[in-house]
């Protein structure tokens, strides 16, 4: 081999030739793994989904337990009680503010509609269009209301009473409900036992 043919080595500028890069750009990176990119984002996707939807359930199921598991009597007649054993006995505004929520919760749980966020008005509207309420203790929940909202909102104060009057509402209220809604359990269990046994 002669030197013309070595004439490359001679080459001033040798770094003049495009290199072969080493490193691909990122662009082209995700291009060519594109189909792969995609399958992990729906994977994790769908994951998400899954788990997020099976959360839910679970926690919902967790609530409909503890809904049944507590007993909206038993725990209205508990905080009613502590209210009365109070020392010192709440003055009469505190005392019906905490009465009217141990009512409202009592209703919320027990006819699974929205008591507490309620204002009375909207309150009395929601029980007369309850079927369980209508003709039973519409006028009864809206004397307590009226009076109740007269010694929370009035500048007056209110004597010792009116607060035992209202206390006392609230008492056969939360029992009578209770015993109407046992017979009507009982009735309705007998009815479907009867219609059972006739099947």
């Amino acid at each position: 081999m002669n030197s013309e043919d070595k004439s490359f080595l001679l080459d001033p500028d040798p770094l003049g030739e495009n290199a072969l890069p080493i490193f691909k750009p990122f662009s082209q990176l995700i291009h060519e793994n594109l189909i792969l990119i995609f399958s992990i984002l729906v994977l994790l996707l769908l994951v998400g989904a899954y788990y997020f939807f099976f959360r839910r359930k679970a926690k919902e199921g967790n609530l409909d337990q503890n809904d049944e598991r507590s007993d909206p009597y038993a725990e209205a007649i508990n905080a009613i009680s502590e209210l009365q054993g109070q020392r010192p006995r709440l003055k009469p505004k505190p005392f019906i503010f905490k009465l009217s929520e141990i009512l409202r919760i009592y209703v919320e749980k027990l006819f699974k509609f929205p008591a507490m966020e309620l204002t009375g008005e909207e309150f009395l509207r929601e029980v007369a269009s309850h079927n369980f309420f209508k003709n039973r203790y519409e006028s009864r929940l809206r004397d307590f209301v009226s009076r109740g909202d007269r010694i929370k909102y009035s500048p007056d104060t209110s004597d010792f009473q009116e607060t035992e009057n209202l206390l006392n509402i609230a008492i056969h209220f939360v029992n009578d409900t209770h015993t109407q809604l046992s017979e009507e359990n009982l009735e309705n269990s007998m009815k479907q036992k009867d219609s059972n046994e006739i099947d």
